[in-house]
């Protein structure tokens, strides 16, 4: 089976699919990643080829297509424009994936995949490309749900999707069930979503692998004579938040006045040479974190609430604070709450007083991780990878 995974140029975006891909391989199969050209360099480390899209752009290149950036409505430094924050959620996220991103990414697909011949498509629920090239060929398209709370099923979006449908030759459809044709594989399980976000197209599986790397030593030779704390914001967020607004420096401070051991991921292009912040003497600060692997160990994570990170944090069992910036992460952080696995701070008003006092909330109060340990338990009772590879082959 010769499978293509399609994922926006974000990698973020294209990380969650890295599993699956190796999965696959593993199992005898084909695997390509259709993406943009400024992720070869990540997919080559990973194992992984690319068909690169020429005209997929990540979003610190949207400067060379200024036309373009603004009809998806970003700015030339792929931030979004206040337009698009104000327009109602399904027609943003049409506006944004589901258009011109979509159309251009699609027909770049086809000329990509002549020499690959995919029997199906996975794509990462952001990227309709995959999807309108797969009902374009005439093939599966399983959909893996990366951001289960963000509206990707919402009825505004269907002006923007039919005008790439119809561009593409493809005839236009009355509502959004088109995309849940074909599975949407999610790495949690049902009861993370709310009730209405549950389709009967949901399948559920345990996300496959165990990182085999090896911890960093100086991360690895801190104190362990108090609780480990890790604080990451994620890999967009230094180009989404000005220095000025980051709760970068609050969340140091905060950590510093706790009786813990704290890891501050600063970001992959800061050095901690550079940092002009606190430097709390029990804080180690880090351009990157390896997240997965240290997550187990924890016994809190201090999260901006992006999807990876929230699944990751489950899965090891790990409570969390959430100090939600954009996109899905409100959502995110609420739902959080909701399941009693965490409490959220709104990034405005959390000053390093209201940040220290709810992280000591979440150590000490049992009551956050025994729900983050029993939603462990209902993660590791989804069926596995192997399961899910079957699976697929069963639709081509």
């Amino acid at each position: 089976m010769r499978v293509l995974l399609t994922s926006l140029t974000v990698y973020s975006h294209m990380l969650p699919m890295v599993p699956l891909a190796r999965a696959l391989q593993s199992a005898g199969h084909q695997v390509a990643v259709a993406t943009g050209p400024a992720l070869a360099d990540d997919l080559d480390g990973l194992g992984l080829p690319i068909l690169p899209l020429p005209r997929a752009l990540s979003p610190t290149e949207m400067a060379s297509d200024p036309a373009f950036a603004r009809n998806i409505g970003l700015g030339l430094d792929g931030v979004p424009l206040p337009e698009l924050n104000m327009m109602e959620p399904g027609a943003a996220i049409g506006r944004l994936f589901a258009g011109l991103t979509a159309m251009r990414a699609a027909e770049d697909m086809l000329a990509a995949v002549s020499g690959f011949g995919p029997d199906l498509v996975v794509r990462e629920c952001t990227e309709f490309g995959g999807y309108l090239l797969a009902d374009k060929i005439g093939v599966p398209c399983v959909t893996l749900d990366a951001s289960p709370l963000v509206p990707i099923r919402h009825p505004g979006l269907l002006p923007r999707l039919n005008e790439s449908r119809v561009t593409l030759g493809l005839s236009p459809v009355n509502d959004t069930s088109a995309l849940t044709r074909d599975p949407w594989v999610s790495w949690l399980p049902e009861s993370w979503y709310p009730a209405e976000l549950r389709t009967a197209a949901h399948r559920y599986y345990r996300a496959p692998g165990e990182p085999t790397e090896t911890l960093d030593p100086g991360i690895a030779g801190l104190p362990a004579d108090q609780p480990f704390v890790l604080a990451t914001l994620g890999s967009l967020t230094g180009h989404m938040v000005s220095p000025e607004t980051s709760p970068l420096p609050r969340i140091v401070e905060a950590l510093g006045t706790l009786p813990c051991t704290a890891v501050v991921a600063l970001g992959r292009d800061a050095d901690p040479a550079d940092w002009n912040g606190p430097r709390p003497g029990n804080v180690h600060l880090a351009s990157f974190v390896q997240q997965r692997l240290l997550l187990p160990a924890c016994d809190l994570f201090l999260t901006h609430a992006g999807f990876g990170g929230v699944r990751e944090a489950l899965t090891a069992g790990v409570p969390m604070v959430a100090l939600p910036l954009y996109a899905d992460q409100p959502a995110n952080a609420q739902r959080l709450a909701e399941l009693g696995v965490g409490v959220v701070l709104r990034p405005d008003e959390a000053d390093a007083t209201a940040l220290a006092a709810e992280c000591r909330q979440v150590l000490h109060d049992s009551m956050y991780r025994l729900a983050a340990r029993g939603y462990q338990r209902r993660i590791l009772s989804l069926p596995g990878t192997d399961r899910l590879v079957a699976d697929l082959t069963t639709l081509v």
